[in-house]
């Protein structure tokens, strides 16, 4: 299988988490050993997309996601159209609002803030 699909990589790290508790249960300690050495040969699973997890105001309002095709996008909140997501994306004065599918973003970890500025 020479370029796997998220899906392949996902299904091959279930296979293998299934597979380690059929050998746990039946196997010495060397087949959880054996687990690592078979985990490190695949490829890294991926992180999940907005697809997988459900909307959170504290944990996703203005917090940062990755775009297959717009790159670094902010996500706002749900758009009017159900099951999408509003976002923002763009450098300084050049922004561009839109929607995105949840299968399309992929929490960075990264979050912003609103701050008032005093003067």
């Amino acid at each position: 299988m020479p370029n796997p699909t998220r899906e392949d990589i996902i299904e091959a790290h279930k296979a293998l988490t299934n597979l380690l508790k059929l050998a746990s249960s039946t196997s010495t300690a060397s087949a959880i050993f054996n687990e690592q050495i078979v985990r490190d040969a695949l490829p890294p699973k991926p992180q999940p997309t907005m697809a997988e997890v459900e909307w959170d105001d504290d944990e996703h309002y203005l917090a940062e996601a990755e775009h297959p095709d717009f790159g670094k996008v902010i996500m706002l909140g749900e758009g009017r159209t159900p099951g999408f997501i509003r976002t923002i994306r763009g450098k300084e004065n050049d922004a561009f609002w839109g929607t995105a599918g949840p299968y399309n973003l992929t929490p960075t970890g990264k979050r912003y803030t609103l701050t008032e500025i005093q003067e």
